[in-house]
């Protein structure tokens, strides 16, 4: 009796310090993990928020770049961080697909608590400047007579420029080679260079490069033509098939992070994305502002498996 009377005290204090701890949060910095190196879409969102989550917060918040593994390594990171809302991770379409491309994986990705939508913005096909192909129908072309012949390289394995490179390859009965990156940044800089010649890549990350004519448009990869190129047609209206590469950025925390802890970051979150201001900058850099419930995030979260998981098989996709 006694034994079972000091564990429940000790149960109830560590409780109320828990409780205390989320009503003082966030009492330090906040280390937001970005899972990509700089340069890319994932790390240029977050540092366009990171002064407006800070005033939202009261708080530092601080830019961690953790790329490798398709962004596995940064999830992995902030699984096993503490649980106090103090690590959060800026994350993806392919939270889900992990145990596609991890054999192993140390961390359910299913535990990951959901605080929120960040944004959302377009992928685009894209070519180096001498790229040999004069549009998308040429490049079809050439992957019809040389299967495997023509290569593409995206941000990672089982991003959402992966998977949807694969669907318009599964779409138009083609075979492509993938050439994984460990993030935009260094396959921009592949392409520029010549290196690569194709790339599925987000629209911030290759926007300058497009004006500039270093490299060229082939088609975009979503429902509709994005705001921030009206002029690049999509691969439906090309006749290549409804290929949508929308990748969408969320914000998520180690498991078992309390719900108070997850509920401030929330508010802080959607206040950070909610103004006009905010809006019309991330805008201007090629995101569409989200926000929203943790509730939202979570319910979406659950069904990218069961929606990407056969493209990752169909395109030869096996856990290392």
């Amino acid at each position: 009796m006694l034994k079972t009377t000091i564990t429940a005290m000790l149960a109830a204090f560590a409780a109320g310090i828990a409780s205390a701890a989320a009503q003082n949060f966030p009492s330090q910095p906040v280390h937001l993990v970005v899972p990509f190196p700089p340069g890319g879409g994932t790390d240029a969102l977050a540092r366009a928020i990171q002064e407006p989550l800070q005033k939202a917060l009261g708080q530092t918040v601080i830019i961690d770049n953790r790329g490798g593994g398709g962004g596995s390594l940064g999830h992995e990171i902030v699984a096993k961080a503490a649980p106090d809302g103090y690590t959060v991770l800026m994350s993806s379409n392919n939270q889900m697909l992990l145990p596609y491309l991890i054999a192993h994986l140390t961390f359910n990705p299913a535990d990951f608590v959901p605080i929120g939508f960040v944004a959302k913005q377009e992928s685009v096909f894209v070519g180096s400047a001498d790229a040999p192909w004069k549009d998308l129908a040429a490049i079809t072309e050439a992957a019809r007579k040389a299967p495997g012949d023509v290569q593409y390289g995206t941000a990672g394995i089982s991003t959402p420029m992966h998977l949807s490179t694969e669907r318009y390859a599964i779409l138009n009965k083609i075979k492509l080679t993938h050439v994984p990156f460990r993030g935009t940044g260094p396959l921009v800089t592949d392409m520029l260079g010549g290196h690569v010649k194709l790339g599925m890549s987000s629209v911030t990350s290759v926007a300058q490069h497009l004006q500039n004519g270093k490299l060229k448009a082939y088609g975009m990869a979503a429902p509709e033509r994005a705001q921030s190129a009206p002029d690049i047609p999509t691969f439906k209206e090309l006749g290549f098939g409804d290929v949508d590469g929308t990748i969408v950025y969320t914000l998520i925390a180690p498991p078992k992070t309390p719900a108070a802890v997850v509920a401030k970051l929330n508010a802080a979150l959607n206040a950070a994305v909610a103004t006009p201001e905010m809006r019309a900058d991330l805008r201007g850099r090629g995101f569409v502002a989200m926000g929203g419930t943790s509730e939202e995030l979570g319910k979406w979260t659950a069904v990218q498996a069961p929606v990407w998981g056969p493209v990752l098989q169909a395109a030869g996709v096996k856990p290392e």
